[in-house]
């Protein structure tokens, strides 16, 4: 979501202290008589605590990271790491002195280890920011952004390589991993100025409309992990709405009438140089383009993102803006693994229905699926999938998902393997 600015600029598994509950190690221990033939195994299902906070945009409470053996949960009690074969817990991020209860966490750790934490600083202010050892669950720093506007904050956090990057209240600036020392801020160009900005692991995007400076719009693009590749265009008005993805860098932009306002999928060179720009419009019009269910492909060139009212799925033709096919039914994306996107649908196509949703493989370019096995829980407790956080764990062909429970409204994780025989690569 766009922000906006007018002047200068899980879960946890809370059943038990220590505890874990391992249901179906091998998928067998289910005696239903409706358990379909092809359910996948449950290795594990754990309660969950429920948050007013927890939300499915960028840095929500539906955040899941991993490490070489876990899967890390969060919560508005914790953040914890649980193994991902037995859901064992392996560690708790330690609350900073002086914070209140989680409130967002990055989406992603960053590929060294490292995630980012934000806690309520008091009075509903989440601007304390906790960077955290993925592998230990040590906290590497913090550091408390509270700016004293009394605002509750809806935190933006990203981390790379070097850069913790962040958005809370009036406080756009990036933070070295290592040390906590400010490494960049935005300000504003002028004193009249309305700034949009799209944060991502990778760029820092940032549109201004500036009446008392020239240029009077101006797009700068900013690489967060290497300083010296950046680029001004100038002319460029169209607000960003969010960055998609950052290979390539993939921007949604607005013009129009804040009403009802057209959008533009906008992709950038390596160079940060303008490189393709469709309007979406006709079928391309229903794309809704969910943090958690938008996918980029940089070799096939593909953009997949929900689509109509039902919240299926679709994919677009980065190179030539068209539709290359759609899903009925609710899907969510779980990520990806040669050679498909892997998602949870109940597409009638796929022969699935509302109880039970199947686990597919779908081709990014011809859309053809595999079934890999039905999410099947014995209690019947899944949520449709629109309201699933889903990860995809590649090394052990796990799916984890975490949602409210449909028969008691209570939040739950599950861990569910695809047996060897059923993938599809």
């Amino acid at each position: 979501m766009a922000i906006i600015l007018a002047i200068v600029m899980v879960v946890l598994i809370a059943g038990g202290v220590g505890g874990y509950f391992l249901l179906t190690g091998n998928g067998s221990a289910d005696s239903a008589a409706d358990r379909p033939a092809n359910a996948l195994p449950q290795l594990w299902k754990a309660p969950a605590s429920a948050s007013a906070r927890e939300r499915q945009d960028e840095n929500g409470l539906r955040s899941m990271w991993f490490n070489n053996d876990d899967v890390i949960y969060g919560d508005s009690e914790g953040v914890r790491a649980y193994n991902r074969k037995t859901g064992k817990k392996s560690w708790t991020v330690e609350t900073p002195k002086g914070a209140g209860e989680v409130c967002a966490m990055s989406k992603d750790a960053s590929y060294e280890g490292v995630g980012v934490v934000v806690f309520d600083a008091g009075g509903d202010d989440c601007s304390y920011v906790s960077v955290v050892d993925t592998d230990t669950g040590r906290t590497l720093w913090s550091k408390n952004l509270q700016d004293g506007s009394g605002a509750e904050h809806r935190p933006r956090v990203v981390v790379n390589k070097k850069v913790v990057a962040v958005t809370i209240g009036r406080t756009y600036a990036g933070f070295s991993v290592s040390g906590a020392n400010k490494v960049w801020q935005l300000t504003s160009r002028g004193h009249l100025c309305t700034n949009s900005v799209g944060l991502s692991p990778q760029y820092l995007a940032w549109v201004s409309n500036c009446p008392d400076e020239k240029p009077q719009t101006q797009l700068k693009i900013q690489d967060l992990e290497y300083p010296s590749i950046h680029s001004k265009i100038e002319g460029e008005k169209r607000p960003i709405e969010q960055i998609l993805s950052d290979r390539p860098l993939t921007l949604l932009m607005l013009d129009g009438s804040s009403a009802d306002p057209d959008r533009y999928v906008q992709t950038y060179t390596k160079e940060g140089k303008p490189d393709h720009s469709f309007k979406l419009e006709g079928e391309l019009k229903d794309l809704t383009f969910d943090s958690r269910s938008t996918y980029v492909d940089d070799d096939e060139q593909v953009l997949v993102a929900q689509y109509g009212a039902d919240k299926g799925l679709a994919a677009m033709d980065l190179k030539t803006g068209k539709l290359l096919w759609k899903k009925r039914g609710t899907a969510a994306t779980a990520g990806v693994d040669d050679p498909g996107l892997i998602a949870v649908t109940t597409s009638p196509d796929s022969g699935a229905n509302a109880r039970n949703p199947l686990l597919v493989s779908i081709g990014l370019r011809d859309g053809k699926e595999k079934v890999m096995g039905t999410v099947y829980d014995p209690e019947h407790s899944l949520p449709s999938p629109d309201s699933m956080s889903l990860t995809w764990n590649g090394i052990d062909k796990t799916l984890f998902v975490q949602g409210e429970q449909l028969s008691d409204n209570r939040p739950s994780v599950q861990a569910f393997q695809v047996p060897p025989g059923r993938w599809r690569g």
